[in-house]
């Protein structure tokens, strides 16, 4: 299956996406006037600012004994005023002018086509055959269609190797490719011919001082032909009465620090890189391109079925017909790989981690800045490791390592503690300060959910030289909470004092809206997977044995969730009125997943708790709060109940180009109103696009691991947890488990039938399904087959 349309895109959300983790595009695919979207990962405004509060831990004390009176309302004012950060912050989602920044499209390439012309025409009013199509296993695009009795063909896709953006157009009569090629952005832009078949973008972005001195860009388009001619007028490129043509984009900035980047020459060596990529054989780079695609799609692969009927039919058909109640099966695979094929594609080694909108944006003004959230944003990295795409995962890892280094200052500025601190976003210029409203920029749980991504790619690489490389940044995390925790005065626990359940709020004995609190279960659910965390990684490393001991006494000493009169999970440390009871985060589930610690199989008590808070908690219109429901209810074995969130997904959170949206509506209210997809643009925000595929894998698999005393990790693989009547056909490869395991497996009418379990030789783990358990060694062989018979695995 390809992402199909049969008319030129309308909207941002109805073009193809291509990339190679740095340079992305996004493809219209107009048929005598095209626009394509150029993206660059590092093409962000802003620049350098001092915003911690350095006497902001004076203010600390009262915050802390209103909170103890119950004064929640006058602690905020107390911390909007003293404790927030300084300047701007993220200008509330618009940073654009301010020092904190905002990612911005790279700049807009102008492609017209003059074959109407060349037959007399002034447009093409009789085209046939219009088809523009992604495929996903290629990372190619197309657009093809007839006029005139020609076909017309172009390919677009991202070439890693040569760090290019390519463009080929061919016809099948010779001498009919005829193009204008012009570039341009909405600010901060000049534009420049280098010589007769080369144009040059370059401008300086705001620094958010209003002095103009930000990040540096240059975008260098090139042109060659098989036959006519190529020239320069007017700064555009013109091709003329070619047999077929290239394109290649090569763009740079001069981002350096923060994130690991190296300055550089961005206009000499955009320009080099261009010279490198527009003249080798373009057979030999599609070739490699290729290859290298397919080597990241192939690594999994996902079936429910095929429907041969309707692989001609296009998506945005497909996802009709499916809200209509009719089966897809097929639908639903390709968007688990679309899924991974997305991240690949802005997300690679060496590189910046996906921001909001992966690589792909097409304003100034990004939608929340485009920025990386840190209170439920690492959703996007959920498929990464499952998913088999552990590589992809690096360089949000390499983040976390950068803001371990700037959030020193912060931890010691707000709570004079040891360690590091963030709060809720961040961006290329290590912002760790609170944000500019207590309301939402107050959590502290983001430096445990950081590592929680460290530890994973641990448990499902076992990689003991990069854990050396993790558990510091790790350990001064915990040395923040350590330093950070306080008693609470009703229980004695240590708790976080002051925080809050990220972007929700309650309401309080005389009517007011409150976020600041003492010890939301958030930060008690994610304070202690990170002393479980760094106490597992030591039994590993054996290097620290007096901090182990240390967090051996402390875990005794943390506050544990609680359930509340009503059944369910309390969100807060006291039971106040939500403000919002449908609220679209559930961060007080975040031991149910992506934490393991509270599960059906071993925590029923907790388990049931947590459903009855979804249950509540109800629906949500933001498509990646539909995943994180979907991603719940499978880990809490909800099949039907997770199923309903994939119809939710395509109802009201998919793009007829499978973006996910965040389409927003009233949180108080059990029956959201439907958007309209269909005239109406919501911004697109990726990490739905990899939490609901996520979810969509736990329906078929789950695991858990954890490492032992001894150092030996114990895995536990669950087959089929959550399989939804609606999928009960098919077969998966390359799913990967924590405990460096990988599987094959189908499964028909429901029940397995037969596969493969690949692990490292000596190791074992446990698989359940239904209601047995086996256990699974590797004591000769790195790959263990099996079938399903007589209501058992029986290894063959």
């Amino acid at each position: 299956m390809d992402l199909l349309f049969k008319n030129p895109a309308r909207e941002f959300t109805e073009t193809l996406p291509i990339g190679n983790g740095r340079l992305g595009a996004m493809i219209y695919g107009e048929i005598m006037r095209e626009q394509i979207v150029l993206n660059e990962s590092s093409m962000w405004s802003g620049s350098e600012e001092e915003t911690d509060r350095e006497d902001a831990k004076e203010a600390l004390p009262k915050i802390r004994e209103l909170l103890s009176q119950g004064k929640n309302y006058e602690a905020e004012q107390v911390f909007s005023k003293h404790f927030t950060c300084l300047g701007k912050g993220s200008n509330y989602a618009h940073g654009s002018t301010v020092p904190f920044g905002c990612y911005q499209m790279l700049g807009r390439l102008h492609l017209s086509y003059f074959q109407a012309l060349s037959f007399g025409r002034e447009s093409c009013d009789c085209v046939k055959d219009y088809k523009r199509r992604l495929n996903i296993e290629t990372g190619e695009a197309t657009v093809s269609f007839e006029t005139f009795g020609i076909q017309f063909k172009r390919s677009y896709f991202v070439a890693k190797e040569q760090e290019a953006i390519y463009i080929h157009v061919t016809a099948s009569k010779k001498g009919k490719v005829h193009i204008g090629i012009g570039i341009e952005r909405d600010e901060q832009f000049c534009t420049e011919v280098l010589d007769e078949h080369t144009l040059l973008l370059s401008g300086q972005l705001e620094d958010g001082y209003g002095t103009k001195k930000g990040i540096r860009y240059a975008c260098v388009v090139g042109a060659k032909t098989k036959g006519g001619e190529v020239f320069t007028k007017d700064q555009r490129i013109f091709i003329k009465d070619a047999d077929e043509a290239w394109i290649t984009i090569t763009a740079r900035t001069n981002m350096s620090g923060f994130l690991g980047l190296e300055a550089s020459d961005e206009r000499t060596r955009a320009i080099e890189e261009n010279k490198t990529a527009l003249f080798p054989l373009w057979s030999n780079v599609k070739e490699q391109h290729e290859k290298e695609m397919k080597r990241y799609y192939q690594g999994m692969s996902l079936s429910f079925g095929t429907r041969e009927e309707l692989q001609e039919m296009t998506t945005k058909e497909r996802i009709k017909r499916f809200l209509r109640g009719e089966p897809d099966e097929e639908l639903i695979a390709f968007y688990v790989m679309y899924g991974r094929y997305l991240l690949y594609s802005c997300s690679r080694e060496g590189g910046l981690p996906s921001n909001l909108q992966g690589i792909w944006a097409d304003e100034i003004q990004t939608p929340w800045n485009g920025d990386w959230h840190l209170n439920a944003q690492q959703m996007i990295y959920w498929l990464s490791e499952k998913g088999n795409l552990s590589a992809s995962h690096l360089p949000y890892l390499e983040l976390t390592k950068q803001l371990a280094k700037s959030g020193k200052k912060t931890a010691k500025s707000y709570y004079n503690a040891r360690g590091w601190l963030a709060h809720t976003c961040t961006n290329p210029w290590g912002f760790t300060s609170p944000c500019e409203d207590a309301s939402w920029g107050s959590t502290t749980g983001s430096p445990a959910w950081q590592c929680h991504h460290l530890w994973e790619h641990y448990l499902y690489t076992k990689d003991r030289e990069y854990l050396q490389w993790a558990y510091p940044i790790m350990k001064d995390a915990m040395c923040f909470y350590i330093d950070m925790l306080i008693k609470d005065e009703e229980h004695g626990w240590l708790v976080t004092s002051p925080s809050s359940s990220p972007e929700n709020s309650f309401i309080d004995e005389e009517g007011r809206i409150c976020s600041l609190c003492e010890g939301p279960a958030y930060d008690r659910e994610l304070i202690q997977a990170l002393v479980t965390y760094c106490i597992q990684a030591q039994y590993v490393l054996q290097n620290d044995s007096q901090f182990l001991k240390e967090l051996q006494t402390l875990q005794k000493q943390l506050a544990p969730i609680q359930i509340g009169s009503d059944g369910r999970i309390m969100e807060w440390g006291k039971e106040y009125k939500e403000a919002m009871i449908h609220h679209r985060h559930l961060s007080h589930l975040w031991a149910v997943y992506p934490g393991q610690m509270i599960t059906p199989e071993y925590t029923k008590e907790l388990a049931n708790a947590s459903k009855q808070s979804l249950k509540v908690r109800g629906k949500s219109t933001v498509g990646w709060a539909i995943a994180y429901r979907m991603c719940l209810w499978a880990r809490l074995r909800e099949p039907e109940e997770a199923y309903d969130c994939v119809k939710k997904m395509f109802q009201y959170a998919t793009g007829n180009n499978l973006f996910n949206l965040a389409y927003h509506c009233d949180e108080t209210v059990e029956e959201p109103e439907l958007p309209d997809l269909e005239h109406c643009r919501y911004p697109f925000q990726i990490d739905g696009n990899q939490g609901n595929a996520t979810g969509i894998l736990l329906f078929l698999e789950d695991d858990y691991a954890y490492v032992k005393e001894d150092g030996t990790m114990e895995s536990e693989i669950i087959l089929l947890p959550a399989l939804p009547k609606q999928l009960p056909n098919g077969e998966i490869k390359g799913l990967c488990a924590k405990g460096n395991l990988k599987m094959d497996f189908t499964w028909q009418d429901g029940q397995l039938v037969k596969g493969n379990f690949y692990g490292e030789k000596g190791t074992r783990c446990k698989v359940r399904y239904q209601e047995k358990c086996y256990e699974i060694s590797f004591s000769k062989e790195k790959r263990v087959s099996w079938i399903y018979k007589e209501n058992k695995i029986q290894i063959v």
